[in-house]
């Protein structure tokens, strides 16, 4: 039995702590250290810090706890359910993410991810539509606190495709996705027909829903226009507004003589690009040479485009590329953060011309320690674009003729790399072995084929150059205490680590407590390498890893074992990178440029929250398209079998990933021929008669049942679970399915980045 005033002590104990810290986030040991609490009281002393976050006292930043600075009074306890942070402060408001439900109700999810997603009834949308950012209050309703839309900040859609119907000032468009209102009025629209398939631009403003007709879709059935209705979905648009595409066209498409003002000259450093055969837009240049002398080292100069040069705080151009957050990469097909005048023309570091450019330029130890770090503004012209399959080569080996000028500079490169590496692997460091696949799209945009990504050493180069860049950056803001936006990695969730340790441990291996930090888990993915679950082990780590945020407060970067780490190395297209040079264009006040305004209080933290949201929301439409193009490609595949693995498991299911064409499918618990449930650990489908079970990492034979592109499903049974039987329980409930619909979905982070997150070129950027 409980002891209660034991669990009002250490909830005193850890507000004391808390307090005494004085804004210092602490960490659940740390805590439980400085106020002398047992750790077998650690489940405990989590719940009472949940409940302190839930009443406003306490304030969570990824796995660590500061004091707030305004804490609300204690709620009464009366054994209702504790209210959500900030709902004790009346009239207080929140900004969060408006998800509308077809029937009229919604739910808003807060920026900051601090609380739980709230119930929004119909009467109190304030004409909110799926994927807005809003304002809203908080009030107890009859089952717990509830959320009231007060104000629309920023519609989220910025286009639509719909069904035309004209009516000449009553015409309006059908939008395709029913989660919008069931018509939004137009103008009428001259050269389009009444049930054409339409481009919407919607206005801006809250109130009712309204746009213009943009343009005709010429073949609503091409797998581009599914592309381009979920890349809307998700509140991103392949056209940019009036006023921002007349700003970029007024930028200047060259370096002009007063440009030059301030900087340095690099143009006769032999700085080179390397990035993919497709790419079109290079926004990273490295250089190396080794240090002479008694304490030798490397010295690495990464120069990075200056985009800040040209979009200026305030400017139609700066709007919408915070608005857009970051570009976004589908097969085929790119929505960029800024125009292409832009991020392909004068900010790009193309070959041969000159270029403006913020670097870092670091010292580095013989064993890969950092020895000292300059930023500054340069002016730079590229020797040469590369590309990883020419490094490689020219790594191997290989006499690449019109790269053998490099070759002294492409070794020195790959030495530097195995130092860095090595020095990041001591320190613990994780680095993930998950093969990658990418879409092959044929004629009409029909995939042809899903292929491993390939990954070589001149990958390996660039990855390891721009994680250095980018913790010396934050390092230098560090050390000076100057205000910045950090890339932060919170502790794992302990509960799944504990998964992936127990899974680890059934097969052989000694693994460290749940409480470990980065080095032992390294230290136990090395120990994976070559073993038959090492994907499965591999993925199942990566679930339990909390996701990376965009923040102003520092709190390390765990997954990369990181005390300063930030996102600096990228501005084309992520606008963080972006803040952060306008950062060190303010803090080092080079000489010849325009004074900055520095941020005001509050702002920072805004830009982190949403470059935060828009880059989950591309990650979920680049893994939405990419399984649309999976099951497109598997359409014509219903019938064959392949070898497959277990990848994830769900009450009602199991994802398999099938090893033939690197795609992934669900079998249906209903499917399996027996009873299964899922077993108390959450990774086991488990038969109750015989105790037959499936894990994660198994390995299975499957045959594609049926396939549907539009809902994104592949679905599959299992060979050896009677095919007779199964295939008739199969058809009808395809047969079932299609007319109602399922809306039963993978649970939240199955799969992990190994499938279409890592579609964007981020270099591993972290």
């Amino acid at each position: 039995m409980r002891n209660p005033r034991r669990g009002t002590e250490r909830r005193e104990a850890l507000l004391a702590e808390l307090r005494r810290a004085e804004g210092k986030l602490l960490s659940l040991p740390e805590l439980l250290q400085r106020a002398r609490l047992h750790p077998g009281e650690r489940g405990d002393a989590k719940k009472v810090l949940r409940d302190l976050v839930r009443e406003g006292l306490v304030r969570g930043v990824g796995k660590r706890y500061l004091i707030a600075r305004t804490a609300a009074p204690a709620p009464e306890r009366s054994g209702r359910r504790a209210p959500t942070q900030g709902s004790q402060v009346p009239g207080r408001r929140l900004l969060g993410l408006f998800t509308r439900h077809r029937d009229g109700f919604g739910f808003v999810a807060r920026l900051d991810r601090a609380g739980p997603d709230l119930y929004v009834s119909p009467g109190d949308t304030a004409q909110a539509v799926d994927g807005d950012l809003v304002q809203f209050e908080i009030f107890p309703g009859r089952r717990g606190p509830q959320a009231r839309v007060a104000e629309v900040v920023q519609r989220g859609r910025r286009m639509v495709l719909g069904a035309y119907q004209g009516r000449g000032a009553e015409s309006f468009v059908v939008p395709a996705e029913p989660e919008l209102p069931p018509v939004i009025p137009v103008p009428e629209a001259r050269g389009v027909r009444n049930a054409e398939v339409v481009k919407v631009w919607l206005e801006g403003h809250g109130g009712p829903l309204r746009g213009e007709v943009l343009e005709k879709i010429s073949d609503p059935a091409a797998p581009s226009a599914e592309v381009l209705k979920v890349a809307y979905s998700h509140g991103f648009a392949d056209v940019f507004p009036d006023e921002v595409a007349a700003e970029a066209e007024a930028v200047p498409d060259r370096v002009r003589p007063e440009d030059w003002e301030g900087r340095r000259d690099l143009t006769g450093l032999r700085l080179v690009t390397i990035d993919g055969e497709d790419a079109r837009d290079f926004d990273d240049a490295v250089y190396v040479e080794k240090l002479q002398g008694r304490r030798g080292g490397f010295r690495l100069v990464v120069a990075i485009a200056d985009v800040s040069h040209y979009v200026r705080p305030g400017s139609p151009l700066d709007a919408e590329a915070l608005r857009r957050g970051t570009s976004v990469y589908f097969p085929g097909m790119v929505l960029p953060m800024l125009p292409e005048r832009l991020s392909n023309g004068v900010c790009s570091l193309n070959p041969e011309v000159e270029r403006l450019c913020v670097v870092a330029d670091l010292r580095v130890g013989p064993q890969g320690e950092p020895a000292g770090t300059a930023v500054y503004a340069a002016v730079m012209r590229s020797a040469a674009r590369c590309t990883y399959a020419e490094v490689a080569r020219v790594l191997d080996g290989e006499r690449v003729p019109h790269r053998e000028f490099l070759r002294d500079d492409f070794e020195r490169m790959a030495e530097l790399q195995e130092i860095l590496g090595r020095m990041r692997r001591r320190r613990g460091s994780i680095d993930f072995d998950l093969p990658e696949s990418r879409i092959v799209l044929g004629e009409g945009g029909v995939p042809l084929a899903i292929e491993r990504r390939p990954r070589n050493r001149a990958h390996r180069i660039v990855e390891e150059f721009m994680l250095a860049a980018n913790e010396a950056v934050a390092r230098w803001f560090g050390e000076r205490d100057l205000p910045t936006i950090y890339r932060v990695h919170g502790l794992p969730d302990e509960d799944k680590l504990r998964t992936f340790l127990d899974l680890a441990s059934a097969q052989g291996f000694e693994v460290p407590t749940a409480q470990a930090g980065p080095v032992a888990l390294s230290d136990l993915l090395d120990r994976l390498a070559g073993h038959p679950q090492q994907r499965a082990l591999n993925q199942l780590l990566l679930r339990a890893m909390m996701q990376a945020v965009y923040s102003p407060e520092n709190i390390g970067h765990f997954g990369l074992a990181a005390e300063h780490y930030l996102h600096f190395t990228s501005p084309i297209r992520r606008y963080p990178d972006l803040v952060v040079h306008r950062l060190l264009r303010e803090a080092a006040r080079w000489r010849g440029e325009r004074e900055v305004r520095r941020p005001r209080a509050g702002e920072l933290e805004r830009i982190a929250l949403l470059s935060s949201e828009r880059e989950r929301s591309a990650m979920q439409a680049e893994r939405d398209v990419h399984a649309y193009h999976a099951a497109l490609f598997m359409r014509d595949r219903v019938g064959e079998r392949s070898p497959g693995t277990v990848a994830a498991v769900a009450e009602f299911g199991l994802f398999v990933e099938l090893r033939r064409w690197f795609v992934e499918g669900l079998v249906r618990a209903e499917d399996l021929g027996e009873s299964f449930e899922l077993d108390a650990a959450g990774h086991a489908l488990v038969e109750k008669r015989t105790g037959r079970a499936f894990r994660v990492g198994d390995g299975v034979e499957v045959e594609v049942a049926a396939v549907d592109p539009v809902r994104r499903r592949i679905d599959l049974y299992l060979v050896e679970a009677g095919e007779a039987r199964v295939r008739k329980r199969v058809e009808r409930a395809r047969a079932d399915r299609r007319g109602a619909g399922d809306d039963r979905r993978r649970p939240r982070g199955a799969g992990g980045r190994g499938k279409a997150q890592r579609a964007r070129p981020d270099k591993r950027g972290r």
